[in-house]
């Protein structure tokens, strides 16, 4: 019975000195925390929960009551150590995240970090809060271990790295039409980004869904198979998916649902991007996009983002001609003028298909392409072209005119840019072309014509009186 006492007396002493060790070992080493797939603008801020104590049976212990109670709670009522063994164990990510939740929702004054990674003084588990414009981070756990031992006491710390559980709350939405400035019936390339979300399995709606609306165009969509109707996007995650994905249009918008790759958390904190073509029917292009928890019913989760487009147009107006050079602020504008328009598209002239005021295509030959006609104000206006040069050719000319042979040349422009680059309104351009009255042609009949037939018969006389009197000569 001595004995026995004499080596719990030992052991107690042991631990003593180990507790003795692990206080003046953790006031001089450091570990670096280092929150991997965070942005580079993100901030961290930190609280140790768990720290090294040589007294209790795992060698661990919660840093105070209330943190314990938040892992308890979490852990189904069961002991701090039971916990913490559990923890060590493994297979209880559901329990660590909702303990993780109790802790952020607990509102303890944090650490700020001074940077990614940041310092730390002591072995244990820290919980660990990132901050960043756009995205929303779910809490995290960094573990700092023991490294080495020397007689049975650790020597120094082992840095610790965590995956950053972040979801964007910024979705982007770009095209591939410069300055946003685009022609009716042109293919239009839309761009979604995203990221990827970490969503903890324990949540309920565990749901990542793409909501698509577009106005002004019609998305292009597949002809025939299996897939007819549905348009086709493509599908890049990181650097191992990239798959095309099909989505049914109804009322020109789709929804996708991309919830299976939410499994496992696999991609969380991916690059995600979504690429499709949609065909422009209108002078101005609409198109947004929300991704939101399965519902999309404009409270979106992760974010929506707008890309508008916009096309331009042009007003040409006949005028009598300018006689008095004033500028023509008094001359008379003339309605029934036509002219069929053209430019040139690589390197070759195409001519204009127009309906109701509307560009509708190109075509190569200038009998093929529509003749625009002045109304009743003397103009003419052609909506849904991009910025450019454009040409009016004359063919028609209104009653008591002639068609002028010099063509009106006008330069659409696209007008001011905003700060990203791009226009934000439709845009215009005018021009301008004089006819000229026809030319008057000599008159028919009249005196002109009496004096030549008087003319005429005087010779006709005087001839026919020396015709008979040389005859006379002659007979004699």
């Amino acid at each position: 019975m001595k004995k026995m006492k004499k080596f719990l007396a030992m052991m107690l002493a042991m631990a003593m000195v180990l507790g003795m060790s692990l206080t003046t070992f953790a006031a001089g080493a450091t570990a670096e925390i280092t929150v991997r797939n965070a942005g580079d603008k993100a901030t961290f801020k930190y609280l140790q929960v768990i720290k090294a104590d040589p007294t209790k049976e795992t060698g661990w212990a919660f840093v105070n009551a209330d943190v314990e109670k938040n892992y308890t709670d979490a852990f189904s009522g069961k002991s701090a150590q039971e916990v913490i063994k559990a923890m060590i164990a493994g297979n209880v990510d559901s329990q660590i995240a909702a303990a993780l939740s109790n802790v952020q929702n607990e509102g303890y004054t944090l650490v700020e970090a001074s940077a990614n990674p940041f310092t730390v003084d002591a072995a244990g588990v820290y919980f660990v809060e990132g901050s960043e414009d756009g995205y929303n981070y779910t809490p995290m756990a960094a573990y700092v271990s023991f490294g080495s031992y020397v007689d049975g006491v650790p020597t120094d710390l082992e840095d610790a790295t965590v995956e950053a559980k972040r979801s964007t709350t910024v979705v982007g939405k770009t095209s591939d039409q410069e300055n946003a400035v685009t022609e009716i019936g042109r293919n239009v390339t839309y761009t979604i980004s995203s990221v990827m979300p970490y969503i903890p399995t324990t949540n309920s709606n565990r749901n990542y869904v793409v909501s698509d609306t577009i106005t002004g165009a019609s998305y292009v969509t597949a002809a025939d198979g299996a897939n007819a109707g549905k348009v086709a996007v493509t599908l890049t995650i990181g650097s191992t998916v990239n798959t095309t994905v099909y989505a049914d249009v109804t009322n020109n918008s789709f929804r996708l649902d991309l919830s299976s790759y939410l499994a496992n958390n696999t991609y969380a904190n991916q690059n995600v991007t979504l690429s499709y073509e949609a065909t422009v029917t209108d002078v101005t292009v609409g198109n947004t996009v929300s991704i939101g928890n399965g519902t999309n019913d404009g409270t979106s989760v992760y974010g929506s983002d707008t890309e508008n487009l916009y096309t331009g147009s042009i007003t040409l107006t006949k005028y009598a001609s300018d006689a008095d050079n004033d500028n023509l602020t008094d001359n008379a504008t003339l309605a029934g003028a036509g002219f069929k328009v053209s430019t040139m598209k690589d390197g070759e002239i195409v001519y204009a298909t127009v309906a109701d005021g509307k560009f509708t295509g190109w075509v190569n030959t200038e009998a093929a392409a529509t003749e625009v006609v002045t109304g009743a104000d003397g103009t003419l206006t052609i909506a849904g072209l991009a910025d450019g040069t454009y040409t009016f050719k004359e063919v028609t000319a209104p009653t008591g005119y002639s068609i002028n042979t010099t063509d009106t040349v006008v330069t659409l422009e696209k007008g001011t840019l905003n700060a990203e680059n791009k226009v934000t309104a439709a845009f215009t351009g005018t021009g301008f072309m004089i006819d000229d009255t026809l030319s008057a042609l000599p008159s028919t009949g009249g005196i002109g014509t009496t004096i030549f037939t008087i003319g005429g018969c005087a010779i006709m006389i005087i001839a026919a009186g020396l015709y008979f009197s040389l005859r006379r000569k002659t007979a004699k």
